[in-house]
C-alpha cells in the first residue's frame, strides 16, 4: 500500500508540475506586451567556422497595428551593402517583401521560395528576419515537452508543429520560455526530421520602466555549416510615432 501511494503521490506531483500547456505558454509568450513602434540600429556579424567576423551596420524601423505589421531594414556600411533596403509588411496571414538594390536602382519582389533564402548572406532567412518578435499561437500544435532549470530560472520546453493549411518554414521548432517573463531565450528549427539551425536570444533588456522585455542580442547557428550571424540592437526608441511613408519603396530608395 505504501508504495502504491508513493507513486500515485509522484504521478499527481508531475501532473501538477506540467498544469500548464503548450498553448498556454505560447498564448503567454505572444501576450507579452510590445512597442508599437520601434526604431534603431543593428550590429550584424557573420561569423565563418574558423571564426572570421564581417560586421555589417544596419538601421531598423518597425510598426505593429494589429493585424497590420510593418518593417523596413536599411544596410548604413559597409559600402558593398549600403543603401540595399528590405520592407516587410503583413496584413493578417498575407505578407508582401520586398528588396531594394541600389546597385540595380530597382525594387524585386521576394516571393514564394525566395522567402526561405538567405537574408544577405546571412543565417537569416527573409522569413526569418520579417518574424523576429512576431509570433501566432494559434498556428501551431504547441506541446509542453518539459520544464528545466537554466541559471537559476524555470524554463517551459514547448515543441511547435505548424497546424494542416499553415505555410512556414520549418516542420518543427523546439523553443525554450522563460517562466518569469515568458521570453524565449533559444528555438532549434528542424527541416525534414533533422535539427537546421538554432537561435539563441543572449541578452533581454528592460526598457520604459521595465514595461517591456525585449532581446536585444541574437545569435542564429546553422548546425550543419557552422556559420553564425549576430543580431545586436542598439539605440532603440520606442513608442514614437514613424509615419507611414517610411514603409514605402520610395523611402527605400532614399
Amino acid at each position: 500500500m505504501r508504495r502504491w501511494t508513493i507513486g500515485l503521490t509522484a504521478i499527481l506531483a508531475f501532473g501538477l508540475a506540467l498544469a500548464i500547456t503548450g498553448d498556454e505558454v505560447m498564448q503567454k509568450v505572444e501576450a507579452r506586451p510590445s512597442p508599437k513602434t520601434l526604431h534603431g540600429r543593428m550590429a550584424m556579424t557573420l561569423i565563418n567556422k574558423q571564426g572570421k567576423k564581417l560586421t555589417r551596420e544596419l538601421e531598423l524601423w518597425s510598426k505593429d497595428e494589429g493585424e497590420v505589421k510593418k518593417m523596413l531594414i536599411k544596410f548604413l556600411a559597409p559600402a558593398d551593402v549600403k543603401g540595399t533596403a528590405f520592407l516587410s509588411i503583413q496584413k493578417g496571414d498575407r505578407q508582401e517583401m520586398k528588396l531594394y538594390l541600389p546597385a540595380l536602382k530597382r525594387v524585386r519582389r521576394i516571393a514564394g521560395s525566395q522567402k526561405k533564402g538567405s537574408f544577405m548572406g546571412s543565417d537569416f532567412s527573409y522569413d526569418d528576419i520579417a518574424k523576429l518578435g512576431s509570433l501566432k499561437a494559434k498556428d501551431f500544435q504547441n506541446t509542453l515537452k518539459k520544464e528545466e532549470e537554466r541559471d537559476g530560472v524555470k524554463v517551459y520546453v514547448v515543441e511547435a508543429v505548424p497546424k494542416p493549411g499553415v505555410e512556414h518554414s520549418y516542420d518543427r521548432q523546439v523553443i525554450w520560455v522563460r517562466a518569469d517573463v515568458y521570453v524565449p531565450i533559444r528555438i532549434e528549427f528542424y527541416k525534414k526530421g533533422k535539427l537546421y539551425k538554432v537561435m539563441t536570444l543572449e541578452k533581454i533588456e528592460r526598457f520604459a520602466g521595465g514595461k517591456y522585455e525585449i532581446p536585444t542580442r541574437l545569435t542564429m547557428e546553422n548546425v550543419r555549416t557552422h556559420h553564425k550571424t549576430v543580431l545586436e540592437q542598439k539605440d532603440l526608441e520606442l513608442d514614437r510615432p514613424i509615419p507611414d511613408s517610411v514603409f514605402t519603396e520610395r523611402f527605400m530608395k532614399r
